[in-house]
């Protein structure tokens, strides 16, 4: 009986270590790998993906076989239904939507493998549910000592692609990379590619820096909260500011019940915005070597434009941490008041869009201002690609409006029509409209209301079991800081929030942007990772 329980231990122990090896192989592949330079980007990432996958999943898979059945487990149909949570439901019907889709596409080629050089289909889909399962099982019962390894080893990865990054914006290229152009950064392309990746991580490292207890970790996960925002600012999308700004909503939210929170989100603040003068200090090192077109970039860098907002920012935090510090108290009720106005500021800025661009002339004191006025030009030509894909989805009824045209067919299906055709040529040029620039006129398009109504379900119940748990561990007064002890799982909580952060980043990012093969795949692995942890008992405490 020893030895056989030692049998099954031993596997276990290896399920869980390649688990591990498979994780960080596919993070450092999709980061680092650029066989082709640039120009092929999309289509060797998707490379690399599959063959790291086509090694990783079976081999995870017998190993998981190989467990089950050396452990004799009598599966229980009803209890194994009654145990999958409202984010396993909701994968399960994006996999059964994005199989319809594919099924009933007449781009069936397309929609499994998606489209040339961006490669979001069936298939794709499927294996980043795959590794959200692999992540899933190593962290609701994998040794904690391997959680710490994929965990530091990730963050050292996403860092020395951030630093790169910035040392590529100023045209510093320590890894020569065949066809690199100023509009690319690091080994992850251009700036949309490069912001869907850094907002993921970004929400990581900020969840697990304001719940750090240990002087050494809030030290290192200081640095790399202050890598990621001097990698923002140097990336030069807006949308890394809507993260930010998205990232910072979170951590207010989560900081008001206790002033001791609202300290240590003030000083993640203050290292973010800590990454203005270094960007300016750069920019003095390398002067006139950063190419890219970005106003605020460039004013950041060589002119005075930082000055103000920085020693603004840091006076405001600096008053508001001694403030906090001085007086505890719990300020939660001003959450309803906090979701509201968020809300009401959103509604208003639409209406605001709607009756400048409707009334000659506009209104003020908006007039003229282009982020306040609708056309095909609005958000970077994204007025015009959003009106082509509403138009696009009106000609789904009544047939297809549920399960799409099928994954990542919207290019196929776009250009088939002669109509929508004429619209992109006026509206785009001869630029390629392979996705909506929006993940959910994207999703209707491709997957129909069923795959948009599973893919954003996931995405809300993830965060809504994070905060769950978060919320649960610290119902028991004794768990708390304040209390005067450390929490016991202070660790799953700072994943757990995280991986909130990260999600809710990833979900701003899409309102611009895209699923791709940069971004997406880790989506899917830290609601992984999230599941697990929610799953994590007393045994395997962290």
């Amino acid at each position: 009986m020893n030895a056989d329980h030692e049998g099954r231990s031993l596997l276990t122990r290896l399920f869980h270590i390649w688990s591990v090896i498979s994780l960080i192989a596919i993070t450092a592949a999709l980061t680092f790998y650029f066989n082709q330079g640039y120009y092929e980007l999309g289509e060797e990432k998707f490379r690399i993906f599959i063959r790291v996958s086509c090694v990783s999943v079976p081999v995870w898979a017998i190993l998981g076989l190989i467990c089950l059945i050396r452990a004799r487990l009598v599966i229980d149909p009803v209890s194994s239904v009654k145990s999958i949570t409202a984010t396993g439901w909701f994968m399960i019907l994006l996999a059964v939507s994005g199989l319809i889709s594919t099924l009933t596409s007449d781009y069936r080629e397309v929609s499994f493998l998606g489209f040339d050089g961006w490669h979001m289909g069936f298939a794709e889909q499927m294996l980043m549910m795959i590794f959200a399962v692999m992540a899933f099982f190593l962290f609701s019962r994998g040794e904690k000592i391997l959680l710490y390894i994929i965990g530091s080893v990730i963050l050292l990865i996403t860092a020395a692609a951030f630093v790169l990054g910035v040392m590529n914006r100023f045209s510093i290229y320590p890894l020569h990379m065949w066809g690199q152009a100023d509009d690319f950064i690091s080994t992850l392309g251009n700036i949309n590619w490069f912001c869907g990746y850094w907002c993921v991580w970004t929400g990581i490292g900020c969840g697990l820096f304001l719940y750090a207890q240990k002087q050494y970790m809030k030290i290192l996960l200081g640095i790399y909260v202050w890598i990621c925002a001097v990698t923002g600012v140097c990336c030069g999308a807006d949308a890394c500011y809507l993260a930010w700004g998205v990232i910072s909503i979170a951590g207010l939210l989560w900081a008001l019940p206790s002033s001791a929170r609202m300290v240590r989100l003030c000083t993640m603040e203050i290292l973010m915005f800590a990454s203005l003068p270094m960007i300016a200090l750069i920019g003095a090192l390398r002067p006139n070597r950063m190419w890219y077109d970005s106003a605020w970039l460039r004013g950041v860098c060589y002119e005075d434009k930082w000055i103000m907002p920085f020693i603004v920012a840091m006076i405001a935090l600096s008053v508001l941490k001694e403030i906090f510090a001085r007086r505890d108290r719990d300020r939660s009720a001003l959450r309803p008041l906090i979701c509201g106005a968020l809300i009401g500021s959103a509604v208003a800025m639409v209406m605001i869009i709607i009756l400048n661009s409707s009334i000659e002339g506009g209104i003020w004191p908006v007039r003229g201002m282009g982020i306040f006025t609708w056309s095909i030009g609005w958000g970077s030509g994204r007025g015009g690609i959003w009106t082509v894909c509403i138009r696009l989805i009106k000609s789904l009824f009544p047939l297809r409006i549920f399960f799409g045209v099928g994954c990542d067919a919207l290019c196929s299906y776009a250009y088939s029509n002669d109509e929508i055709v004429l619209m992109l040529n006026r509206y785009i040029g001869n630029q390629y409209l392979t996705n909506a620039h929006n993940e959910l006129l994207s999703m209707l398009i491709n997957e129909g209301i069923l795959g948009a109504f599973a893919y954003f379900g996931l995405q809300f119940s993830h965060m809504a079991g994070c905060i769950k748990r978060i919320s649960e561990d610290e119902s028991d007064p004794g768990q708390t800081p304040e209390a005067g002890g450390v929490p016991v799982n202070v660790t799953i909580q700072g994943c757990l929030l995280g991986a909130a952060m990260a999600a809710a980043a990833y979900m701003a990012v899409g309102t611009v942007g895209f699923m791709q093969i940069l971004s997406t795949p880790f989506l899917f692995m830290i609601i992984g990772m999230a599941s697990g942890l929610i799953k994590r008992t007393n045994e395997y405490k962290i």
